[in-house]
């Protein structure tokens, strides 16, 4: 018989049910099936129970154990065309629960289908409850709703093989990985006609940690997510009397109606911990963190040899700090200096190695002397140009026009690829507590898009012309459509012009006639795109060229900008008023940075992340450096 779906399941003591799931399979009436099995270290009879169905059996130690890094070991050693999740501890209603949940995957869009859950007599009257409003009666096509529950549900392997759980997270993996596959251009689909009972018979310090764990997860995954004191007041006055309405209507025993109180206050205190956890670790911060004599970093070693090794970390010296770096974001200079395309590196005037990195947060665990407005455990952000501080240009704060300036992890200076990154405190910024290192790793982009507006100095609300839709164009289409202006970003990839739907801006796929744009934005770094804008712009055009460096020399007849009074600005770096502006508008949450914040991967697999954004498989791509840092 040939697999055309393997069914994954997780086990850790599992014996009371796991028997009856797997009968329950074999009555199916969709055969092209097979079970792997992965175990997290039972001592009941569960893999005894597991040979009789199966001897694809897969272990995982404890110590080892996360919920994405299992599922990820079990698709390893699949073979089907398709990916089935179940949990041990449920039960199909129905023999063609597979095939249903199967199904939906013949429409070609459809990446992820998940499927109606049910409680059961012995479930807590809040977990019945929400199961019941979670999962619905009518199947649906999930469009910008992010979800998906692998306590039943399916994925296309050839997805995940692209795209492996994130086996960081401490639950949620399933939402995580269907929100990247809808920024992808796929769809979840709901099937309700595939439905399991979901057998949950959890203490109240059991429903504690799995809602603390999902906390700390949606953290992670929606940073700008907010969840106070006020808001778990709130959810806990509205859902018991809901619950208790419910436990009527469902006529469930006075002795079930006395656990929704301490079950639902539970579940919320849980929920409010784990989002608000990264407020009490920075506390203990400072005296949490450590650093050894050596870590690991990615060292260029000259064009084209780069190697993840390990390296010395280094000491903070007089005004200076020591980072240990949390996110690294890939940015296409990054890809430039491993190449030795830029002319910095052509020319003699940065030399290799060098470490690269210059978009980065993290957080302090040493401070040299004279330092003074940084403590050890401040989070921070840095920047990427780093002057003399004694010329003119330092003086004014204009570090990127110092003659012997550096740029992290650019020119002759290392930057955040690594686990620990040394710089000169001047260029650092202390986040507020609320934001988070995984949304402050975008910061330094932001900040250059909002010098280069700045010099735009689009002060009417007239019609902005974006070309290019990748990061930099992403934020400046924010930006200016938050301030005003009619936006419209051109770009050929439709994946990434769908991701600026969500603001309503207008998208086309063609540079044609810019004589309507006043003003004109190239965020590619494309040197082909600068003819186009100076000539086909209109009379009084204001353009900007944010994308430098560029990499061949530019022809154009420049003839049309004195005659026609158009004005050409390019913008490189950013000054320490822009980095204030940038973290006032992601604390804010002015800014949208789920897109860009979406992929995570670790530093070790840098080469990976490389030829993803190469590629343009990814929109934006974090690289995590120190995944103790990752919920903070």
């Amino acid at each position: 018989m040939d697999v055309e779906t393997s069914i994954i399941i997780r086990t850790l003591n599992e014996a009371r049910h796991l028997e009856k799931l797997l009968r329950s399979i074999r009555e199916q009436t969709y055969t092209k099936w097979e079970i792997v099995l992965v175990d997290s270290g039972s001592t009941d009879s569960t893999l005894e129970i597991a040979r009789r169905y199966t001897q694809n059996i897969h272990h995982i130690k404890p110590e080892d154990f996360t919920f994405g890094r299992s599922l990820n070991l079990g698709c390893q050693h699949a073979v089907g065309k398709y990916l089935v999740f179940v949990s041990a501890h449920t039960c199909p209603l129905t023999n063609t629960w597979l095939a249903n949940l199967i199904g939906p995957f013949d429409d070609p869009p459809i990446g992820m289908v998940y499927g109606r859950q049910r409680g059961v007599e012995s479930s807590r009257i809040s977990e019945e409850r929400d199961l019941e409003r979670q999962f619905g009666s009518t199947s649906k096509i999930l469009i910008d709703e992010a979800f998906g529950n692998n306590g039943n549900a399916a994925i296309r392997r050839d997805l995940w093989a692209g795209q492996p759980f994130d086996e960081s997270l401490t639950g949620l993996e399933d939402v995580d990985w269907a929100r990247k596959i809808q920024l992808a251009g796929y769809r979840v689909y709901y099937a309700a006609n595939a439905a399991v009972y979901h057998i949950h018979e959890e203490s109240l310090k059991q429903v504690y940690r799995r809602y603390f764990r999902e906390g700390l997860a949606y953290r992670r995954i929606f940073p700008g997510y907010k969840f106070n004191i006020a808001d778990l007041i709130k959810s806990v006055v509205y859902n018991v009397p809901a619950d208790f309405l419910y436990a009527v209507r469902t006529r469930k025993t006075l002795k079930k109606v006395l656990q929704i109180p301490a079950t639902r206050v539970t579940q919320c205190l849980g929920i409010w911990r784990g989002l608000n956890y990264h407020k009490s670790l920075q506390k203990r911060m400072a005296l949490q963190l450590y650093y050894p004599k050596t870590s690991e970093s990615v060292v260029i070693e000259s064009a084209g040899q780069h190697q993840l090794r390990e390296t010395e970390v280094p000491t903070a010296g007089i005004g200076e700090i020591l980072i240990q770096v949390a996110y690294a974001g890939v940015c296409a200079t990054d890809l430039e200096v491993a190449q030795g395309n830029l002319e910095y590196y052509r020319e003699g005037h940065a030399q290799y190695p060098i470490i690269p990195g210059h978009e980065y947060s993290g957080v302090v665990v040493e401070v040299g002397e004279s330092v003074t407005g940084i403590r050890k455990g401040d989070k921070v952000v840095g920047e990427c140009a780093i002057g003399c501080g004694a010329c003119p240009a330092c003086a004014g704060g204009e570090f990127y026009r110092c003659a012997s300036r550096k740029e992290v992890g650019v020119i002759n200076m290392n930057g955040a690829y690594g686990r620990y990154l040394k710089m000169p405190f001047r260029y650092a910024h202390r986040l507020p507590p609320e934001v988070s290192l995984r949304e402050a790793a975008l910061i330094e982009p932001l900040a250059v898009c909002l010098k280069g507006l700045r010099k735009l100095g689009a002060q009417d609300s007239g019609a902005v012309g974006i070309i290019g839709a990748g990061p930099l164009g992403n934020f400046c289409a924010q930006i200016m459509k938050r301030r005003g202006h009619t936006v419209t970003v051109i770009d050929r990839d439709q994946r990434r012009l769908r991701l600026v739907d969500k603001y309503d801006i207008n998208a086309q796929s063609e540079i044609g006639a810019l004589n309507g744009f006043p003003y004109l934005i190239d965020a590619t770094g494309d040197e082909t795109v600068i003819p186009l804008l100076i000539e086909r712009s209109g009379p009084s055009a204001k353009i900007l060229l944010l994308g430098l460096p560029y990499l061949r020399p530019v022809q154009v007849c420049f003839s049309t900008v004195p005659c026609y009074d158009k004005n050409v600005y390019g913008s490189i770096a950013s000054e320490p008023r822009d980095w204030e502006e940038a973290i006032r508008l992601v604390r804010s949450g002015s800014i949208n940075l789920e897109d860009h914040t979406a992929a995570v991967v670790p530093l070790e697999s840098y080469e990976t992340a490389w030829k993803t954004v190469l590629n343009r498989e990814r929109f934006k791509v974090l690289l995590l450096c120190n995944p103790s840092l990752a919920g903070y």
